[in-house]
């Protein structure tokens, strides 16, 4: 299994979570936003030469405001938090329960732990639905004062 950026010739039609926004979203607007600069979306495939979506996830950069992180940052980060987002995290119906979404996540952690390296940024945060809390949760994830789905992960 590995992670690669989204390109033509990943099958973006073939893709289905289960959810018809985030396949919409896959299907419709992943490759947009990649050529508008908006977000990156990164594909799990078996091989390079593979053409079926395992799943994906989509990051963008962010910012976040001081008070409505956890309060042990707030004293000693700035007004404005540099940030990256997780926008979206979905794996395919055929390949849910078998630790995709976990592989994917520990791929965008380690891919924003280089980027922040390189260029700075604190966390990485997740807009997370209701069902999908406990798993953020369970990787060290921690609510953010504004919305308890708003999670937040320094890196």
């Amino acid at each position: 299994m590995l992670a690669l950026s989204l390109h033509d010739g990943h099958d973006r039609k073939g893709f289905d979570c289960g959810n018809d926004d985030l396949n919409r979203w896959f299907l419709q607007t992943a490759k947009q936003h990649k050529e508008k600069g908006v977000s990156s979306t990164f594909v799990v495939v078996s091989s390079e030469s593979s053409a079926e979506v395992l799943g994906f996830y989509a990051i963008s950069l962010a910012e976040l405001i001081n008070a409505d992180l956890p309060a042990q940052y707030q004293k000693r980060l700035p007004t404005r938090v540099p940030a990256f987002r997780l926008g979206r995290l979905a794996t395919a119906r055929p390949h849910q329960r078998k630790g995709i979404g976990e592989f994917m996540l520990f791929d965008a952690i380690d891919r924003v732990a280089r980027i922040a390296q390189e260029i700075g940024g604190v966390c990485l945060v997740v807009n997370a639905k209701p069902s999908a809390v406990k798993f953020y949760e369970r990787y060290g994830f921690e609510p953010l004062a504004d919305h308890p789905h708003n999670l937040f992960l320094q890196i």
